[in-house]
């Protein structure tokens, strides 16, 4: 997932867990608290859905970073999401090993050993 699709997430997310917001309003540069006006119950309720619909990410660290004034930006938490997908890619194979997709296995993936 690319950031701009997670930036694009994250405020839809933003945009249906407070209906007050209009899509020009939730920018990168957004505080969600001070400039969007959510609370925790908005915050929680946004982290639910990004857990379900983004990935399966522990929040804890960013919301302990994004409780000091002016860390809790949309960029923010785009980054924060960014950051853990790259982390969590599989490495590449080691060179002399060969890949190719095939409608067996998890997936659709099947990995082929050269």
């Amino acid at each position: 997932m690319h950031r701009q699709e997670i930036l694009d997430n994250v405020r839809n997310i933003i945009l249906a867990t407070n209906n007050g917001l209009f899509p020009d309003d939730v920018s990168e540069f957004a505080s969600m608290t001070y400039d969007l006006g959510m609370d925790s119950f908005h915050l929680e309720s946004m982290i639910s859905r990004l857990k379900d619909e983004v990935a399966d990410i522990e929040f804890t660290p960013w919301y302990i970073k994004a409780s000091r004034r002016g860390h809790d930006t949309v960029g923010s938490l785009v980054d924060f999401i960014d950051e853990r997908l790259v982390r969590d890619v599989p490495a590449e194979l080691p060179e002399g090993r060969a890949t190719h997709l095939s409608s067996a296995g998890p997936a659709g993936l099947d990995v082929e050993v050269a």
